[in-house]
């Protein structure tokens, strides 16, 4: 689309404006004029019509009284009797000389021509006056229109008595050129004559030359237009035709032409006057529209920068217009309004793209975008990762709203130190100071923020681990800040330590999780070899016989070799993947099972499951629908559930459990000793053995403390109900011992290291130890 300027517009409405009125003022006096003109014309084409048509009734009078008399001569009526045409003649030409009349002709009785005067009319003269005159009135003279020789006349016929009609003579006068020009003298216009023949119209007489009067019957046709009027001939007519009375039978038309050059001329005269004054308003207007666009495009310029500026980004710029209109200044105010609005707009838009909202802290994209700037820069300054212990557990125990009120109290302390504070996600923040802190400043800090958050009431305590690096010597980007600070909180977690700093060693730790990661998730979707399943016998000390395998998952893998299961098992739980490795022991040692019953062993197998394995429905069900098809039962499986994961999530444990022990199964509590259970929530878990962590049985011997302790758990046991197992028994005192002391249950090096299916069936054929039917724990 075309831009236009603002004084170009005003200009072409203005200009627009004076045409289209001046136009209509022309088409209005143009249509006045043209019906003055017509009604004028109407009443001058009555008048001429009268006079022309009195004139000729007035000399058909004179022409019927002469024929009347020359009729009624005794010479005439002598020679008509003796209808001799050259006698005839002789009396015609004798009677011309006093003639009022173009043409003489004697007819008989039966209308046809006998000799006429002059004679070269004879040929016509018998059609003429036979068209004419239907019938001669033999008591009067009768008159009428005649069509001879391209010549229209007015004609009558006279009866010839002698004494009674012997037959008539005809008389006529020519309407020609002179009588035309003689009537045109009288009715002020001029007369034509024209012969109709097919589509052509021929004039025939005039009182205007011939070639004039052609032309005047062809405009008279057309009629008259602006055009004409403008650059036509100096005469204007006008052409109508004229009705009288005796000559529709003829192919004849009689026209009037009006000059109406006059009438016309007050047009023009007119025109010329409503043109100047519209060429004077035309430069008015354009004075105008200077004037009047200066007066706005000033102030709309102004308007223009500021939206300009506004567009730009620069919302501190005052809006300053000129000019005294009101809605000029009513539009400035809107614009400073808006511009107020969007400025406040962005910022509060700018604040919640670079802020946390729930802390006010500066958020992840914005820290990103800051560690690069101070990266690029070449500068020194050192990164904090905060991360709140366990701040899915206060989530969980106090609800989220008191969680947000932690995360908003703890970001207060954290804004008052001078530096730059972000919350990552959930429980972690982030914090670069202004100028590096050390070891005590950041005791200080970390004492500060893990003071506890009073809350409804309530003292929410608060626990905290502080990741440091120092930037650009090790990390040179932010993204590297990010993975480091995640490497360094997994580290800190593994060492139970608050404050670490980076150490390049960490680097190799994390990136074998990372391989660890893939490499699992590689094995356990392609179903390859590489995982396969060791069974570690249990002895019943009381009958010293084989009564059970602990199933335990090896993985040797072809990039990392050898993983221990402790390494693995934990990065699937925090990977989750630790499901589909559950899914797969299960399936492999219920098959193993399957092969030792066929093989003729009764003993038990015990699985291990974490606390996901116990909160995955789906993962329960398919234990018992492996059970099913391999032939099996709830009691040949063992269930074993680490103490700590017990405590994790009680309510959901405890249900799950409950479930499971009425379809059969048995249940033994792992690692028992290294939780913090209490003895009131030990007597509610549906439990029926204890395992006695390997940790208090491996210097049994020699270490009173430990005796103690398993004497200790073994009297509890008996308490509870509860049968117990040993772990790590590595020699025969130990066994011993504990054989002593009542424990029902042991396994350990001493017994037999963990033994693929082939070695343990060696072994099984090897071994001292009895290998009975099934027992129960």
């Amino acid at each position: 689309m075309k831009v236009m300027s603002l004084r170009h517009s005003l200009f072409r409405i203005l200009l627009g404006g004076i045409v289209i009125t001046a136009g209509l003022i022309l088409l209005s006096v143009w249509n006045a004029t043209n019906d003055l003109v017509e009604r004028n014309l109407e009443q001058e084409l009555r008048v001429d019509t009268n006079i022309l048509q009195y004139i000729v009734e007035e000399k058909a009078k004179t022409l019927s009284v002469s024929a009347s008399v020359f009729s009624s001569a005794y010479e005439f009526k002598g020679a008509f009797a003796t209808r001799h045409a050259p006698t005839i003649n002789s009396v015609l030409q004798t009677m011309d000389g006093r003639r009022d009349f173009d043409f003489l002709i004697m007819l008989d009785l039966q209308r046809n021509v006998i000799t006429a005067y002059p004679e070269t009319i004879i040929s016509d003269a018998q059609s003429a006056f036979t068209d004419a005159f239907t019938r001669f009135d033999p008591s009067s003279v009768t008159s009428s229109y005649v069509f001879m020789g391209n010549t229209l006349y007015h004609a009558v016929a006279a009866p010839i008595e002698a004494p009674r009609v012997i037959g008539y003579l005809g008389a006529g006068f020519a309407l020609n050129d002179a009588f035309l020009r003689e009537l045109s003298e009288v009715v002020k216009a001029e007369v034509i004559i024209s012969k109709t023949t097919g589509d052509t119209e021929q004039v025939i007489s005039s009182s205007l030359p011939a070639s004039n009067a052609s032309g005047l019957m062809v405009a008279g046709e057309t009629g008259m237009s602006w055009l004409d009027v403008m650059f036509g001939d100096d005469a204007l007519y006008e052409v109508r035709t004229l009705t009288l009375n005796g000559i529709d039978h003829l192919p004849v038309k009689i026209s009037i032409a009006l000059d109406v050059s006059e009438q016309y001329q007050r047009f023009i005269d007119l025109q010329a006057v409503v043109i100047s004054i519209s060429l004077i308003a035309m430069f008015v207007s354009l004075a105008i529209a200077m004037r009047l666009s200066r007066r706005v495009s000033e102030p709309v310029a102004d308007l223009v920068s500021a939206v300009n500026n506004i567009a730009d980004g620069d919302y501190a710029q005052p809006l300053q217009t000129s000019g005294r209109l009101s809605e000029i200044g009513e539009l400035a105010g809107a614009f400073t309004r808006m511009q107020d609005r969007i400025r406040s707009r962005e910022e509060r838009i700018r604040f919640q793209a670079e802020h946390d909202m729930l802390t006010g802290l500066f958020n992840r994209d914005f820290v990103e975008r800051e560690i690069s700037r101070r990266l690029e820069n070449n500068d020194a300054f050192q990164i904090i990762g905060i991360n709140i212990n366990g701040f899915r557990t206060i989530n969980d125990l106090y609800g989220y709203t008191n969680g947000d009120r932690c995360l908003r109290v703890i970001a207060e302390r954290l804004t008052r130190w001078p530096g730059m504070a972000a919350r990552l996600a959930g429980g972690e923040l982030l914090f670069s100071p202004q100028e590096t802190l050390n070891d005590l400043q950041l005791e200080t800090l970390r004492h500060i923020l893990e003071q506890p958050v009073e809350s409804q009431s309530l003292a929410i305590p608060i626990k905290m681990s502080f990741a440091l690096i120092a930037c650009p010597e090790e990390a040179d980007n932010a993204q590297e800040v990010f993975r480091k600070l995640n490497i360094i909180a997994d580290e800190s977690e593994k060492r139970g330590r608050w404050l670490v700093s980076y150490e390049q060693e960490m680097e190799a730790a994390y990136l074998r999780r990372l391989t660890i990661i893939t490499e699992l998730k590689r094995v356990l979707s392609t179903e390859q070899s590489e995982l396969s399943m060791a069974y570690q016998p249990k002895i019943d000390l009381r009958s010293m016989t084989v009564c059970s395998m602990e199933a335990l998952i090896r993985w040797n893998n072809r990039v990392l070799g050898f993983v221990p299961p402790d390494e693995f098992i934990s990065i699937a739980e925090q990977a989750g993947l630790i499901e589909q490795v559950s899914g797969w022991v299960i399936e492999r040692t219920l098959i193993d099972l399957a092969d030792f019953r066929a093989r003729g062993y009764q003993f038990t197998v015990a699985i291990n499951l974490s606390t996901q394995d116990i909160q995955q429905p789906l993962l329960l069900e398919r234990l018992t629908t492996v059970i099913e098809r391999e032939g099996l039962s709830a009691g040949d499986i063992e269930l074993e559930i680490t103490e700590s994961d017990l405590v994790e999530d009680a309510a959901v444990a405890i249900h799950n459990l409950n479930r499971l022990r009425d379809e059969g199964f048995s249940f033994a509590i792992d690692d028992f000793g290294t939780g913090y259970s209490s003895l009131a929530y030990l007597k509610n878990l549906p439990v029926n053995a204890i395992k006695i962590d390997k940790s208090f049985v491996l210097n049994l011997t020699s270490d009173t403390d430990d005796q103690q302790i398993v004497r200790t758990v073994l009297h509890l046991a008996d308490v509870f109900g509860l049968t117990v197992v040993a772990e790590g028994v590595e020699d025969a005192s130990a066994l011993q011992l504990l054989k002593e002391w009542g424990c029902e249950f042991a396994q350990g090096y001493h017994i037999s290291r963990p033994l693929s299916v082939s070695a343990l069936l060696e072994w099984l054929d090897e071994t001292g130890f009895r290998v009975s039917a099934k027992e129960k724990l």
